[in-house]
């Protein structure tokens, strides 16, 4: 078996059985008791295949719902989203993947010693969007060092995202002493803030109004809790769904209950994951403090975004609202990629626009729909690209598909910034770097910006 083969093997063990297994050998480097850490190790596994399940059970309902609704739209388009696998085996079909994952992760270690990060990333299921960059890199230049390097270029700014969102990650979707470094959903932090700050957080009247989860609760008593809402939003979308396909008016229902189970389940389960990751996370974090290089310093645990933002009820609410969005936008040229496979996970788009406006929905829908116009519009032009790469890779693409895309690999705004360039001078589109390093000196400027705002949120929540 080939190191390659050993380290897909490893990562293909999914976040259930990798989280528990790094978190655990962490423990024990840094010296924790076995059997405690054992303990919480087992309940953080346990946590995330929980998690995983509720998922798949109602985004399993949820998911070909909304897609038949996508469907019938009949919209003249110019490929599918066929989901985020497309490109991680993009990622994992790049020959030099089993040599950059260890790369990164030393990369880690280093800036983590050196104070250029915050964050442990023991997220290493998730590596694969660093190498993903890489992978697309190298698939158009042939030139490994630059691909190497965009890689590491990448996860250092993913790193440094995660430190600067980690108040308002903490605070909003409690998760102390942990940070984010998860490329599709940090990525978006920066623009989501600024538009806050410039935008949404002037309009007092919509602050006042704060239709938040917990104002609603307050006012509306149980009608109002998060498990409520999701049966109402659900069901919103079950009553669209039903009216233009024809389904079954039992879909209406059905769509109300999985919503709800959604919104109700995965909370009590992130409440678990905590449970067991805190101790421990605490525990290293002491080992820190104790030793001279990291005295005084603060250490962040990095995990996956993906089951926080789909546990947290204001993401998943404007997220579901977004979905329909989504749906509605596909007859626009610009965003000519019928939107299928990924629909189930749009939510964890609108989770820093959620965070942003520190729950309040009626902005985070707005500001989720603005940064989403970019994200579908980017998920358009890596159709061709990944189409490509799919078939230099072997990939298969789905029969009756010629080309594909996918809003997960829409979601990677930093890396399309970074990479775009490379494509278009391989391939002559002076548009693609034109674009690339327009977006790319915005991007910089909402960072800039709003660089305040997470710990100013954070301290007003």
């Amino acid at each position: 078996m080939s190191i390659q083969e050993i380290i897909q093997a490893i990562l293909g063990l999914g976040p259930a059985l990798m989280m528990p297994i790094v978190i655990f050998l962490l423990a024990i480097i840094f010296r924790q008791p076995v059997g405690s850490s054992l303990r919480h190790a087992v309940m953080i596994g346990a946590a995330f295949i929980g998690i995983f399940v509720v998922l798949g059970e109602c985004l399993g309902v949820i998911g070909p719902a909304v897609q038949d609704l996508s469907k019938a739209i009949g919209a003249e388009v110019l490929g599918t989203d066929i989901g985020w696998p497309l490109t991680s085996a993009i990622a994992w079909g790049f020959p030099w993947s089993a040599l950059l994952i260890p790369i990164c992760f030393a990369v880690n270690w280093i800036l983590l010693a050196l104070g250029w990060t915050k964050t442990f990333d023991a997220d290493l299921w998730n590596y694969w969007h660093w190498v993903f960059t890489a992978a697309m890199c190298y698939i158009w230049t042939k030139n490994l060092w630059l691909s190497f390097g965009v890689a590491i270029l990448t996860e250092i700014l993913i790193l440094k995202l995660a430190d600067w969102t980690a108040p308002l990650a903490q605070k909003f979707f409690n998760i102390p002493g942990c940070s984010l470094p998860h490329t599709e959903t940090v990525n978006w932090a920066p623009l989501n803030l600024a538009l806050e700050k410039a935008i949404f957080s002037k309009f007092k009247k919509l602050e006042e109004l704060r239709v938040d989860v917990e104002g609603i609760r307050a006012r509306l008593g149980y009608w109002g809790e998060p498990m409520m809402l999701g049966l109402y939003v659900g069901m919103l979308i079950g009553v669209i769904v039903w009216a233009v396909t024809g389904a079954s008016p039992l879909l209406i229902l059905k769509m109300g209950i999985y919503t709800a189970a959604l919104l109700l389940l995965e909370g009590r389960l992130i409440g678990i994951l905590m449970e067991g990751l805190t101790p421990i996370t605490d525990g290293i974090r002491d080992f820190f403090q104790r030793t001279k290089r990291f005295k005084g310093r603060e250490i962040l645990i990095g995990i996956d975004a993906g089951p926080i933002g789909l546990a947290n009820p204001s993401a998943v609410v404007v997220g579901m609202v977004g979905i329909l969005i989504y749906v509605l936008l596909t007859p626009v040229p610009a965003f000519a990629i019928l939107p299928l496979a990924d629909l189930a996970i749009v939510p964890l788009f609108y989770m820093w626009a959620a965070a942003a406006s520190r729950g309040n929905l009626v902005k985070a829908i707005i500001n989720g729909t603005i940064t989403s116009l970019i994200l579908l519009a980017l998920t358009t032009s890596f159709a061709a690209p990944l189409t490509e790469a799919a078939k230099v890779v072997g990939y298969e693409l789905p029969a009756g598909i010629v080309i594909a895309s996918s809003l997960d690999a829409g979601a990677h705004i930093l890396p399309w910034i970074i990479m775009m360039p490379f494509v278009g001078a391989m391939t002559g589109q002076a548009g693609l770097i034109v674009a690339a390093v327009v977006l790319g000196v915005v991007y910089a400027g909402c960072w800039y910006y709003a660089k305040d705002m997470p710990r100013r949120l954070a301290e007003e929540s």
